[in-house]
């Protein structure tokens, strides 16, 4: 078993205590002392990851396992944590002294901010020193970790998306034979289905990032392109225009449709509704496959693209964001990071990890491992885009994105109109300015 940092670090904020099982000047294996280790004389990188899950964090100990026998001079300590408790210690961790070597990050605002603050290692000179390493990997997913200035911050180590799923089954038998193109062809199909006792549309809202990625999809749909680049840079955001209360319209059309309940549904459930065949449609991220095939491995499913809405915005740009990991700017060992990452996101491990656990790195030949036709079809979709939109909540600073999470969920009620939401959101929208503008006269 790999070894763990062991040291419990108590902080207090806001009146919240954060356990963190992280530890200073490296870790030690189960009976090993740390001044054992410390007169090892290996360099100890500290490796924090969000993917506690089978198999994937079997996939990940076993790949470093294999590179610290090829490397014995390196020692990788690992940590992980489940998705929300992750953003939450990460926060933390990347400021304090505890601050792990490597470490995942969403591309975007949440990486951005640890960016401004001086956190996070600019990885720019050794692509330009290795240009064929840097063309081995996919543009479109590399250019969400680099920023507008050109500074390259994080490499992706899966590919992700959003794209409807539905179930050939289910759709035979409610007569639909055509798959819907624009979106009054998409609402006539859930019209149908309900119709015919079904769900048409898997759905669960309780932890609120769900309807953020939903309305993100729209978003792309009803605002122009020049507009939304603007508000999604938290410095120039404003969102005043009127194709945000659009999308919350197109949203509220789509709620007669959702998992009944769906505000008090989490999204595993409504997953498990969708591969056991109790709703017609869901909309997922592609990384999401392998846990539907696990869930029904005789699953009859397909997908189509969002459905056509004729807006002011453009509808061929795919949503969904790779999901990678950067460099603490306090490494002691920063071609070492850079080297593991270069081996452990390439090629070589993208092919076996889209083999064993069916997600695929950036790059380019990670296809190649690649053999369910699902699977193949939503790397195709994703390498193919013309261009990507990042994660909605992932480009807002914390405290709109908060305020969306919330009118989003009181839309879905129906205690606010798309309009009082708005308005609620660009309140918060002008707050942040300001706070925006302490952080940079901290710095």
């Amino acid at each position: 078993m790999k070894k763990r940092w062991k040291k419990l670090i108590c902080l207090i904020i806001g009146g919240t205590m954060i356990l963190s099982m992280f530890g200073c000047g490296g870790g030690k294996s189960e009976g090993e002392s740390a001044d054992t280790q410390a007169d090892s004389g290996k360099k100890v990188i500290k490796f924090f990851h969000r993917f506690p899950d089978e198999p994937y964090n079997s996939f990940i100990e076993e790949k470093i396992a294999e590179y610290e026998e090829n490397h014995p001079d390196i020692d990788i300590e690992i940590m992980s944590a489940q998705n929300d408790p992750y953003k939450e210690k990460i926060k933390v961790l990347v400021g304090s002294e505890d601050c792990p070597d490597i470490f995942f990050s969403f591309p975007g605002e949440f990486s951005e901010r640890f960016i401004r603050e001086g956190l996070v290692m600019d990885m720019t000179p050794y692509f330009e020193a290795d240009s064929e390493w840097k063309d081995s990997l996919l543009e479109s997913q590399m250019a969400q970790y680099t920023t507008s200035d050109g500074m390259i911050y994080g490499i992706p180590f899966r590919l992700d998306a959003k794209i409807w799923f539905y179930n050939k089954d289910i759709f035979q038998e409610c007569g639909i034979s055509e798959l819907p193109e624009t979106w009054d062809e998409f609402l006539d199909v859930c019209e149908t289905i309900k119709s015919k006792g079904y769900t048409p549309i898997a759905y669960g809202n309780v932890d609120k990032w769900p309807a953020s990625l939903l309305i993100g999809a729209l978003n792309l749909t009803t605002v122009s392109n020049e507009v939304r680049e603007k508000d999604y840079v938290p410095q120039t955001a404003e969102f005043t225009d009127s194709g945000y209360v659009e999308a919350m319209e197109y949203y509220q059309e789509l709620i007669p449709y959702f998992t009944e309940g769906a505000q008090g549904t989490t999204w595993d459930i409504a997953r498990n509704s969708f591969s056991q065949g109790k709703a017609a449609m869901f909309y997922p991220e592609v990384v999401e496959i392998p846990y539907i095939l696990e869930e029904n491995p005789d699953i009859n499913m397909g997908m189509f693209s969002f459905p056509l809405i004729q807006g002011n915005g453009d509808s061929t740009i795919l949503p969904g964001s790779p999901e990678g990991f950067l460099v603490s700017s306090k490494t002691e060992y920063p071609d070492e990071c850079m080297e593991f990452l270069k081996w452990f996101l390439g090629p070589e491990v993208g092919a076996e990890m889209a083999k064993e656990v069916n997600w695929f790195n950036a790059s380019k030949e990670a296809v190649n491992g690649i053999e369910d036709p699902m699977l193949k079809d939503a790397y195709n979709v994703i390498a193919e885009a013309k261009s990507m939109s990042p994660w909605f909540d992932n480009v807002l600073y914390s405290t709109v994105k908060e305020e969306y999470y919330t009118q989003l969920s009181n839309l879905t009620n129906g205690d606010v109109t798309p309009q009082e939401a708005m308005e609620k959101i660009q309140k918060v929208v002008k707050e942040s300015k300001s706070l925006l503008g302490e952080e940079s006269s901290s710095e």
